[in-house]
């Protein structure tokens, strides 16, 4: 499935400037690798209120790159936590969809470096 970016507001941001806008890609991969990281330990860790805030934090990410299917992924984990029917296919389709995103971001970005 191909998952849906848009640099627009990225670029806005840094005004078009490439080298920033590559720092800025950078840092969102960081970031978003780092909440990753933290989600799988908070769901392992049964830490609900954490993870809750977490995956917020996550779909604020997606927002950033204008990313439907993650902002989505996220939307639905969240009514789940609420539901408390939380599950580990949840996890692994964030999973997919955070790898997913770092692979187009550094393949739109491949030409400015």
């Amino acid at each position: 499935m191909e998952i849906s970016i848009d640099l627009k507001l990225m670029r806005e941001i840094v005004f078009r400037d490439e080298p920033l806008l590559l720092e800025m890609v950078d840092e969102w991969i960081q970031d978003s690798d780092g909440k990753m990281d933290q989600i799988i330990k908070l769901y392992e860790l049964n830490n609900y209120d954490k993870l809750f805030n977490k995956i917020h934090e996550l779909k604020t990410n997606f927002s950033m790159i204008h990313c439907p299917a993650g902002i989505q992924c996220c939307e639905r984990m969240i009514r789940a936590i609420e539901k408390q029917n939380l599950e580990n296919s949840d996890i692994n389709q964030l999973i997919t969809i955070v790898a997913d995103v770092k692979s187009q971001l550094l393949n739109q970005i491949e030409p400015i470096k």
